[in-house]
């Protein structure tokens, strides 16, 4: 008898892929009065998540708000997502792990899209035609 698929892989729809683009990241307080925005780089994206490297521990529930710059389309867009995961790599180092809580149409093609013109450039076309 096979066995059943784990709720995260039934629920992940989305191609992850590895990737390295810019993005800047907050914390979403109800009661902070400063906005601290920090910048670090995209590891894996899908449509439906994120994973980036940062200089800080950041607990698993946090809400972030993220602005993702997409350099070959000329697009950025902005996204809340929830932490579901923080590991040390190494000194000062973290691996963050978010899921996307409010994605646009519009920002899961443009993801789908970077993920396209990505795997193009590395691979070439799928098939070509010859007369």
């Amino acid at each position: 008898m096979p066995n059943p698929k784990t709720p995260i892989e039934r629920s992940r729809h989305d191609v992850r892929f590895s990737i390295s683009i810019p993005i800047e990241y907050e914390k979403v307080y109800s009661i902070a009065k400063e906005k601290i925005v920090k910048k670090t780089i995209a590891r894996d994206l899908s449509g439906g998540g994120i994973q980036f490297e940062t200089d800080e521990d950041i607990p698993k529930g946090i809400k972030l708000s993220l602005r993702i710059k997409m350099p070959k389309l000329g697009k950025f867009f902005t996204v809340n997502a929830e932490v579901t995961h923080s590991k040390k790599i190494s000194s000062g180092v973290y691996d963050i792990g978010a899921k996307f809580l409010n994605i646009s149409q519009e920002a899961k093609e443009a993801i789908n899209m970077f993920y396209y013109i990505n795997r193009f450039e590395r691979k070439g076309p799928i098939a070509t035609y010859q007369k």
